[in-house]
């Protein structure tokens, strides 16, 4: 029986970047500039500036992403965020209960700005008219959240109420249940997404999303393994002077090398490995995505953009930014065999909040996936 070729419908869309490192360094620098020149009140401006340019060169099925943030909207959460962070490194220098009540304070405050910050980045998220939204609740946001807040807040508060006891270091156990606490948050992200009033389906559990800890953590042990060996052998082994005494403890040395830059490593490959899950659990109805990230090319991409920055002093930065970028997209693709036209929507939301953007800007967390 002949087969009918496979419809334009069908065929996955990648996703596909036009911009380039060039034309970013103009960006970089003159936001570079005008945040020194300005203390960092221009900082609003340069985040809008940037994500505008990265999302408007983003193209899907002929058509652009673009950002409709307020940079005065975002420059009031940066200074909350300021504000916020201040508190938290002074506040037990005034006194034992101002300490007391200001973390108390970020341990509430923290999972709800988490959440603005997840609707705030989505809803100034538009693709041919449709905004984009969340729908996580507040009671879930405190379940995911609270626990890596905790981290964040309270080993410099234990350590200001009980100076030099050392149940202040056991909050640092809670490092180890990381993996989790990760996968909540991205299961979190992913499962409450929605475009225009179309909520998205997520097929992945927290268990699921934390698979790449576990291999990073065995590969990790096996290394560990392969140093302690290594030391061993350099313990056992009759030495002698000079350069044989040196040639003994190679291969402890080399051990030890190799297990710091896998350590340095596992992060990309956790990103990666995570990414592909998250994104190819997740589909909107008519609407599935694939996410195909590969390690090695991802990792050899990451360590020329670090030699490169290293190399230039921190100029080859906008372009590695741009290349990361730019290999992200390439490797996201999406299929809609009706087309995207039943989900172009005219849904609107009210504005958002951007104090929670502003926050998780401060420490360090990735929104904008």
């Amino acid at each position: 029986m002949h087969e009918s070729p496979t419809s334009p419908a069908e065929t996955p869309l990648p996703f596909t970047f036009s911009g380039s490192g060039a034309e970013y360094f103009r960006i970089w620098i003159v936001n570079l500039l005008l945040t020194v020149a300005t203390l960092g009140i221009y900082s609003a401006w340069a985040k809008t500036r940037r994500l505008r340019y990265f999302y408007r060169n983003t193209q899907l099925a002929g058509a652009a992403f673009d950002f409709r943030g307020d940079p005065k909207a975002i420059l009031r959460g940066r200074i909350l965020a300021v504000a916020l962070l201040a508190a938290y490194h002074y506040a037990f220098g005034f006194s034992l209960k101002a300490g007391v009540v200001t973390v108390a304070l970020l341990l509430a405050g923290l999972p709800f700005m988490m959440r603005s910050a997840l609707r705030f980045r989505l809803a100034n998220t538009v693709y041919r008219g449709l905004p984009f939204g969340f729908a996580g609740g507040v009671k879930e946001a405190y379940l995911v959240y609270l626990l890596p807040a905790a981290i964040f807040v309270l080993p410099g508060a234990l350590v200001a109420l009980m100076p030099g006891r050392p149940i202040a270091g056991t909050v640092f156990l809670l490092y180890l249940c990381w993996p989790l606490m990760h996968g909540a948050m991205k299961a979190y992200q992913h499962k409450h997404l929605m475009a225009g009033d179309q909520h998205a389906a997520f097929a992945l559990g927290t268990a699921d999303l934390a698979k790449p800890y576990v291999r990073a953590l065995l590969i990790g042990l096996g290394l560990l393994v392969l140093v302690g060996a290594a030391f061993a052998l350099a313990v056992v082994v009759p030495r002698g002077h000079g350069w044989k005494n040196v040639v003994a403890f190679l291969p402890a040395i080399i051990s030890l090398v190799i297990g710091y830059v896998c350590l340095l490593l596992s992060g990309p490959y956790i990103m990666v490995r995570m990414n592909n899950l998250a994104w190819s659990a997740t589909s909107f109805p008519g609407v599935r995505i694939a996410c195909a990230m590969r390690v090695g090319p991802y990792l050899r991409l990451q360590v020329a953009n670090v030699l490169l920055t290293l190399l230039t002093f921190g100029l080859y930065r906008p372009f590695a930014v741009v290349r990361t970028w730019k290999y992200r997209v390439a490797h996201v693709t999406v299929e809609a065999p009706d087309g995207f036209e039943q989900a172009v929507l005219t849904a609107r939301r009210p504005p958002v909040a951007a104090a929670g953007d502003g926050v998780a800007d401060f420490l360090g967390v990735d929104l904008s996936w």
